[in-house]
């Protein structure tokens, strides 16, 4: 395939207008139709899942063969892995594949692999310094998630001491998805109500302010497809 590259049509100007007003943003058709065909292909034909799990204060990673532990004396585990709903710190299951942790991702040259060094390309920097006006971003890090029927990330706001973390961002990769299905990334108001809410959509990016407070909604049981996306948070090289 071609490489990665963000659609010409983008009016960086018009974005960073709409994202001063509440630090976050929604941008549809952000790839061209080749890269975001390209990376969705490659998101729904790889098989190296990893289920990634902190709940009901357990916290562990596991190998997934289809959607199923691939080490079948550990299904217990996420047979048996279930939310503390008194407990208000964040807590998720979901799947991933880790793109820029070493030690812990794969030798698979997809579209996907390719993924780290589009978003650390001086094009892909330059538009999200333009979009946020932000000339502190420096780089990039990334992984890619799956949500199934039940995986939920629970509220927080993705502050992390030393990370110098600026912005989080989800690049969604998801076909057809259904507003019923859930996995929408949802912002709460002071009120408690949701104050926005993104729901997935085939190559839009969501970038919002860190911290800010926000969670993804649990997948339905009945959603008919997994929900896709590349996250990971825009950051500096010197502290915040």
């Amino acid at each position: 395939m071609s490489e990665l590259a963000l659609s010409p049509s983008l009016d960086v100007a018009a974005l960073n207008a709409v994202f001063k007003v509440h630090r976050r943003l929604h941008i549809p058709d952000v790839l061209t139709p080749d890269s975001a065909e390209a990376l969705t292909a490659a998101m729904e034909a790889y098989d190296g899942w990893r289920l990634t799990v902190d709940a009901g204060g357990e916290r562990f990673e596991l190998p997934l063969s289809g959607g199923r532990a691939a080490e079948p004396g550990k299904q217990s585990w996420i047979d048996q892995a279930a939310l503390n709903g008194a407990h208000a710190g964040m807590q998720y299951i979901f799947d991933t594949r880790r793109i820029t942790v070493e030690g812990i991702g794969d030798d698979v040259q997809d579209a996907v692999a390719a993924v780290p060094a589009f978003l650390n390309s001086p094009a892909f920097i330059a538009f999200v310094r333009g979009v946020t006006g932000d000339d502190r971003i420096d780089f990039a890090d990334a992984q890619a998630t799956r949500y199934r029927p039940g995986h939920v990330l629970t509220g927080h706001n993705d502050d992390a001491e030393g990370k110098n973390r600026l912005y989080a961002y989800v690049l969604n990769l998801t076909r057809d998805w259904r507003v019923d299905w859930g996995g929408a990334l949802i912002f709460p108001g002071a009120d408690g109500q949701i104050e926005q809410g993104f729901v997935p959509r085939f190559n839009a990016l969501n970038i919002f302010a860190v911290p800010m407070d926000h969670a993804v909604t649990q997948v339905a049981s009945f959603a008919g497809a997994g929900r896709l996306s590349i996250t990971g948070w825009l950051r500096s090289h010197t502290a915040i």
